[in-house]
């Protein structure tokens, strides 16, 4: 029929709508129906029908789920395993963090062994070059308490010392009573000994040396 509004004539049109029937309308109280009626008539770029979707999904979505896993409720087992799986990254880590302390001390130990080793050839050095390293030694090669010389090459060289102080008194000993006395005892006739050459105890080469010139001088006095 037509109708006029605002002084225009407007063609109107009836919406006829085919009622539903009785087994339709009751279906219609249900609620799962009328989900599943919604889920296959919505729109907006989903599926028309989302069954299929929940009860048989792609294998490779995380929605799928085998039949052993579905029917698998042992909480125990699974919890079990979970704990395992802890344990085992625990036990992972603390190895790492061992190897990596380890490998910390050996380079620390192996630092302070250099280090030593430098101060040893330091201190060495020192010692040879001047009197660094030298404070808490004696300034005499020898034992004050015992009169014992020391092991040392210092105690070796004050011993070849006194030894030829004490071979050069007793030579100058000879020499002077060859020189002033007779071979014989004025006042009873008889040959007198005299005081005889020591001989030298067994000396480092440089005292040798020396001992070498003063018995050549001593063969020289006698001529």
């Amino acid at each position: 029929y037509q109708r006029r509004v605002h002084g225009d004539l407007i063609q109107m049109k009836f919406n006829n709508i085919a009622p539903r029937p009785r087994e339709e309308r009751t279906a219609m109280k249900h609620k799962e129906t009328i989900e599943k009626t919604n889920l296959a008539e919505r729109k907006g770029g989903f599926h028309s029908s989302a069954s299929e979707e929940i009860h048989n999904p792609d294998q490779k979505s995380t929605f799928f789920m085998g039949e052993a896993e579905r029917f698998d409720r042992d909480y125990v087992v699974h919890e079990k395993k979970e704990r395992e799986e802890k344990f085992a990254k625990k036990m992972v880590e603390i190895e790492k963090r061992k190897m990596e302390q380890l490998e910390r001390d050996n380079e620390r130990w192996k630092r302070m062994d250099e280090e030593e080793k430098k101060e040893g050839m330091k201190m060495s050095k020192l010692k040879d070059t001047n009197q660094a390293g030298k404070k808490n030694l004696s300034s005499a090669a020898y034992n004050p308490l015992t009169l014992e010389y020391d092991p040392t090459e210092s105690g070796k060289k004050l011993k070849d010392a006194d030894d030829m102080a004490k071979y050069r008194a007793q030579l100058r000993s000879h020499n002077i009573d060859s020189k002033s006395n007779s071979n014989y005892n004025i006042l009873t006739g008889e040959t007198r000994l005299g005081i005889a050459v020591p001989k030298p105890a067994p000396m480092a080469p440089p005292a040798k040396k020396q001992f070498a010139n003063i018995d050549f001088e001593f063969n020289l006095c006698q001529k």
